[in-house]
């Protein structure tokens, strides 16, 4: 899937006005063919931030491109194909196989990480900036006085670097294997990764609606996986992590929920 995706991305630069602008500002093709490039360079290299970058850049192109060929009277098939391919792209970078693409490329050794699923708290505030972020871009590309369209792009960049620097640390949240044992890589709720040795875990397994385990999943979707202890250990919470499970920053615990994006997969991996 991943090679589809490179080559169905890289070939929209080779369909005629695939990225085209019917704005009034000449700032708006050179804005577009830049978040292409970016997000092809994000494609190319498996990455945490290179996720992030094709999860981000890519919606606002195809929006771009959507809105431009409403406004263009005449129906170009290079403009309709090269949609096609940024929203079929578009959607194949959220799903949860192309995520651990990414979150394996940085790995370590024998580390088998599983992609973490974001916290609904962050992705509210995260929509709204990427909003933001839109409507910015679309006055660079629609501004008619070339001021408007440089103040515009110049915000336009600003918000998206601060929202892909905000949003690197959901790439960086992981469930990691090790022949030691057990890690979750959590630099958003956890102060520090919580780690346990082979020995020391008892069971993981799909967790019951009826569990006392400690919820470090932030509450998201899906299905959490319950991580079961032999006896108590030590959970440190990073600020933002106390405030959301409303507790100190370090807990005893004897078992864990987690939230991987692929819990069956995870749950193949830990019985290896």
């Amino acid at each position: 899937m991943t090679n589809a995706l490179r080559v169905a991305w890289l070939a929209i630069a080779a369909l005629p006005h695939s990225i085209s602008s019917s704005g009034a500002s000449p700032i708006g093709p050179w804005l577009a063919w830049g978040v292409w490039a970016i997000v092809a360079l994000a494609v190319l290299v498996p990455h945490p931030l290179s996720l992030v970058t094709a999860r981000l850049l890519t919606p606002l192109l195809a929006l771009h491109a959507g809105v431009t060929i409403l406004q263009d009277s005449t129906l170009r098939w290079g403009a309709a194909l090269a949609l096609f391919l940024m929203i079929t792209v578009c959607a194949a970078t959220f799903t949860a196989r192309y995520g651990s693409v990414h979150a394996q490329a940085a790995a370590y050794g024998h580390e088998r990480r599983h992609l973490l699923r974001p916290p609904m708290a962050v992705l509210a505030p995260l929509l709204l900036v990427w909003l933001i972020a839109a409507a910015f871009g679309a006055l660079a590309v629609h501004g008619e006085r070339l001021a408007v369209s440089l103040s515009a792009t110049a915000l336009f960049v600003a918000l998206t670097s601060f929202m892909l620097r905000r949003a690197l640390v959901l790439s960086r949240r992981w469930l990691v294997f090790v022949p030691a044992g057990i890690a979750v890589h959590d630099p958003l709720l956890l102060r520090d990764t919580f780690m346990v040795r082979s020995h020391d875990v008892r069971t993981l397994h799909e967790a019951k609606s009826t569990t006392e385990a400690f919820d470090v999943t932030g509450t998201t979707w899906g299905t959490p996986l319950e991580l079961v202890l032999s006896h108590p250990h030590d959970v440190s919470l990073s600020p933002f992590g106390a405030r959301l499970t409303r507790t100190l920053d370090r807990v005893h615990v004897t078992a864990l929920l987690v939230a991987p994006s692929r819990p069956h997969a995870a749950l193949s991996d830990s019985s290896r």
